[in-house]
């Protein structure tokens, strides 16, 4: 071992045998400085990722937040705006009409003088007044229902 430190003192200069020139020469790229790269990426985006969460939080803190509950009206259904199903297969308006009132329990208004002149072929589903409106835009009347 003497006469290998004796080789290496009379040999060494500065310079001449350093780390990163031996893994160049064996084309091996040193890993410690990808790592240290990755490292400061992983930190910078958690940094990001915190001060984003803080800033939200911030935003949408409910200050002013009533301390008694929201209580929620609720309108009961009218009876006009139940919804059921009814079907026609070419029946004259006149019987539809009648039909419609009797199944719904209302009264329809406006309706045309030559109403047995239409014929009418219908499956619907919903409530009376929408109903009235679908048959007007099919006919072209001006029919509304009784409240």
């Amino acid at each position: 071992m003497k006469d290998e430190v004796t080789y290496i003192a009379k040999r060494y200069r500065k310079g001449k045998f350093s780390a990163n020139k031996g893994w160049r020469r064996l084309n091996i790229k040193p890993a410690f400085k990808w790592n240290s790269f990755k490292i400061a990426a992983a930190i910078s985006s958690v940094v990001v990722l915190s001060a984003t969460a803080a800033v939200i939080f911030h935003q949408y803190e409910l200050k002013n937040a009533p301390d008694k509950p929201i209580h929620e009206i609720v309108k009961p259904v009218e009876p006009l705006e139940v919804v059921k199903v009814i079907d026609f297969e070419n029946i004259p308006l006149t019987t539809v009409i009648s039909k419609i009132e009797e199944v719904y329990g209302v009264e329809i208004e406006n309706v045309p003088e030559n109403a047995e002149e239409y014929n009418l072929s219908l499956h619907y589903e919903g409530n009376a007044v929408d109903l009235v409106a679908t048959i007007n835009d099919i006919l072209e009347t001006q029919m509304t229902v009784k409240k």
